[in-house]
């Protein structure tokens, strides 16, 4: 089933993957990464509150609650495991560079999708939502059927609905505002991947990443914020394999 989350907890296991999705976003957007991570180790794909629901269940979940399971699982994976993690797509990403600021010495790296530092609405994406909203969308429209299938909130045609989402939208806006700030907070590997074509996130986010040399950042050509051609996926699978590798030769300490 869609949008559902997936968690897998290896007895013995010192290490352990997290995956945070973005605003509106699903677990499945991780799909294509998960094989790259060894079978001995944990997953935790989670799905945020009030994802995978109506409008009006979106509607009623908020930036603190997110936050705030983001935390609990945090706290829940730091007693558990010695080594962290973390994969974020969009908003996601945010959460994960606040958390590696030192504090916890068990995130050992991130490994991050379309970082929103800096936020645009592209026509295309609007004429997609539509074409989804109405179930228009063209055989040939591979973004749009991408978008779809990254979305996991169900489409509404009652679109004054989403008119009650302004409070989430309007917190995720100072989310990146706090997020800029710490930037150079970040002490672990983190590997940034940013959508050429990225209909949501301006490469202008780019100058934010560079102010800290931790972090290295890429270019996905071609790439949305949710289509990723196959030359996309495979370049992020052989990044995050290496991830892992570096991670699974680091000392364990539980």
């Amino acid at each position: 089933m869609a949008h559902q989350e997936y968690i897998r907890e290896i007895p013995g296991s010192d290490t352990v993957v997290l995956c945070v999705h973005g605003i509106f976003g699903t677990p499945d957007v991780f799909t294509p990464l998960l094989t790259q991570i060894p079978q001995d180790w944990s997953v935790f794909n989670i799905l945020l509150d009030g994802h995978g629901k109506t409008v009006q269940d979106f509607a009623h979940s908020s930036m603190n609650k997110w936050k705030g399971q983001f935390q609990r699982t945090m706290t829940y994976l730091s007693v558990r495991y010695s080594k962290i993690i973390i994969i974020g797509h969009s908003m996601g990403t945010l959460f994960a560079l606040q958390a590696a600021d030192g504090s916890n010495p068990r995130i050992k790296a991130l490994f991050l999708l379309d970082t929103p530092f800096i936020t645009i609405l592209r026509p295309s994406c609007i004429a997609n939502s539509l074409q989804i909203l109405y179930e228009r969308i063209p055989s040939d429209n591979r973004v749009a059927f991408a978008h779809k299938a990254a979305v996991s909130v169900t489409p509404d045609k009652r679109i004054w609905l989403y008119l009650t989402w302004l409070p989430q939208i309007l917190d995720l806006f100072k989310e990146i505002a706090v997020t800029r700030k710490c930037i150079s907070t970040v002490k672990v590997p983190c590997r940034v991947f940013l959508s050429q074509k990225d209909e949501l996130v301006s490469l202008r986010s780019l100058k934010y990443l560079k102010k800290n040399p931790r972090i290295k950042v890429s270019m996905l050509k071609g790439a949305t914020h949710f289509y990723f051609a196959e030359e996309n996926i495979a370049r992020m699978q052989r990044a995050l394999a290496s991830i892992c590798r570096k991670v699974d030769k680091l000392p364990s300490h539980k």
